[in-house]
């Protein structure tokens, strides 16, 4: 069963691996980034940094759809997580069943408008929630599950 999706471009850290791991009492963490995929050495530091006991799968958007309906029907609690809101947006239109997406952490760059204190997003990726809302999926920002909740405005 899929828990709930975040963006965070720091992908598996403390407050995902324990903060939200322990909050949505998930046993498998999915990583759906393109980059992270490609690199041997990151999903290593991924695989370490998951807390204990947790399951951790490491795609490539495209893998993820091809694994789309599997990822759904695991008998898992599952926690998906984005490294940018590219990939998730090339997920999640390309497999629309998903009610909301956590919008947790995503730099400041050239041209980007902060939104949250950890949120800054530059003209691509407001393009890129706008085509994940128009799935009808909400976006939300949200630090920790002891902070308050926000719908994001695009």
């Amino acid at each position: 069963m899929i828990k709930a999706l975040r963006i965070d471009h720091r992908l598996v850290h403390g407050q995902v691996a324990f903060t939200w791991t322990h909050f949505l009492s998930a046993t498998r963490i999915i990583v759906i980034d393109d980059k992270a995929y490609g690199d041997d050495f990151q999903k290593m530091a991924l695989s370490m940094a998951k807390p204990a006991g947790v399951k951790l799968n490491v795609f490539s958007v495209e893998k993820a759809l091809e694994k789309a309906e599997k990822i759904d029907s695991l008998n898992d609690i599952v926690f998906i997580i984005f490294g940018t809101a590219s990939d998730a947006s090339r997920y999640i239109t390309g497999h629309p069943v998903y009610k909301e997406l956590n919008v947790g952490g995503i730099t400041k760059k050239e041209e980007s408008k902060q939104y949250s204190e950890v949120v800054y997003l530059n003209p691509e990726e407001q393009s890129d929630l706008k085509r994940i809302q128009d799935t009808g999926c909400l976006l939300f920002m949200q630090q920790l599950p002891s902070t308050k909740r926000e719908q994001l405005v695009l």
